[in-house]
């Protein structure tokens, strides 16, 4: 059940409880990147209370709520390794800004896995992951195999898209793109993919000098960089000022991932400008704080006509439907 305003769907006692019998007709025409879906950026993140900085006023539903009911199907996560556990704590800034609706990512990834499973028919569902730790060489390498034990414990390599599903035979991750695109929605349903949102060097130790994904979890950012071997995926946060960039990371096939606010600045003066970019950019992921209506000005962002989200304005074809993306009658 989604609480958009643009759609009323069934209450939960409606549902019936033995398993939906669905079947989407376009599953093996419409691919991940003819998508357009809502975000959350920081998706852990809650108030602190005490704390009054105006960028960090805002509060997040636990996940699960988010995908139910806000129709949230792009996710963030703040992560900073802790070595006694082999986890990763989920916070945004150390004891000043560090409460969260899931405090670890074996967490937050099982929250999304429940959801999930109860719903198998959704479209892929797309988590970043930032990293938080100082870079040291030394441990960058344990840090990541780590992080990536985390994900595949949660997400086994049948419900995660890895790099290597893309890649198939061909000699990398971006020649896989090039030549076979992204699967299906059919081949995906259910299933979730993980990016690795940091760059510089835990990019680099990730990929080995930016040559290989072979055998990793997660999908690393390119950030825009179209000419790297393991690029598949891109943040661009502004889709005014990255506007070209993301033309161009959409021509090459990339997912997308752009912001409509940022600070809070967007919802307190009610602007819609840069959403409204973002929305028309064609990018895959517009990441908001504001999923439910800002109470000051109502400032709000969900995709127009979604159900959840949409066909891609710029890469889907014509007949696409957004039922044909996501039905909400197969969604508990």
């Amino acid at each position: 059940m989604w609480l958009f305003p643009f759609l009323v769907a069934c209450a939960p006692s409606q549902v019936d409880d033995t398993a939906l019998d669905w079947s989407y007709p376009l599953d093996d025409v419409l691919r991940f990147n003819h998508l357009q879906a809502v975000g959350t950026h920081n998706s852990y993140h809650m108030r602190t209370p005490g704390i009054e900085v105006k960028e960090w006023d805002y509060d997040h539903a636990p996940l699960d709520e988010q995908a139910e009911t806000q129709g949230v199907r792009q996710f963030e996560l703040d992560v900073w390794y802790d070595e006694s556990s082999g986890d990763f704590g989920v916070y945004h800034v150390p004891d000043i800004d560090a409460t969260s609706t899931c405090s670890w990512l074996s967490d937050c990834a099982d929250v999304l896995r429940a959801w999930s499973d109860a719903n198998p028919a959704h479209h892929p569902l797309f988590t970043l992951l930032e990293l938080k730790d100082s870079f040291e060489a030394e441990s960058a390498p344990a840090i990541l195999d780590a992080l990536d034990g985390v994900i595949r414990a949660s997400w086994p390599d049948d419900r995660r898209i890895s790099p290597d599903d893309v890649q198939g035979a061909e000699a990398s991750l971006a020649e896989g793109l090039a030549a076979h695109g992204w699967p299906t929605l059919g081949e995906l349903r259910g299933r979730a993919l993980f990016v690795l949102h940091t760059d510089g060097d835990y990019r680099e130790v990730y990929t080995e000098g930016g040559t290989t994904t072979v055998g990793r979890a997660l999908f690393p950012d390119g950030h825009g960089d179209l000419g790297l071997a393991v690029g598949a995926v891109d943040t661009l946060n502004d889709p005014i000022s990255d506007a070209a960039a993301i033309t161009a990371a959409l021509a090459a096939g990339h997912l997308v991932r752009t912001r409509a606010d940022s600070d809070g600045d967007q919802a307190r003066d009610n602007d819609t400008t840069l959403r409204d970019a973002g929305l028309a950019s064609g990018a895959q992921f517009l990441s908001t704080d504001f999923p439910v209506a800002y109470a000051d000005t109502g400032y709000v962002v969900a995709m127009p006509g979604g159900t959840p989200s949409r066909c891609n304005p710029v890469t889907a074809p014509e007949e696409c439907t957004s039922e044909a993306i996501e039905n909400p009658e197969w969604i508990r």
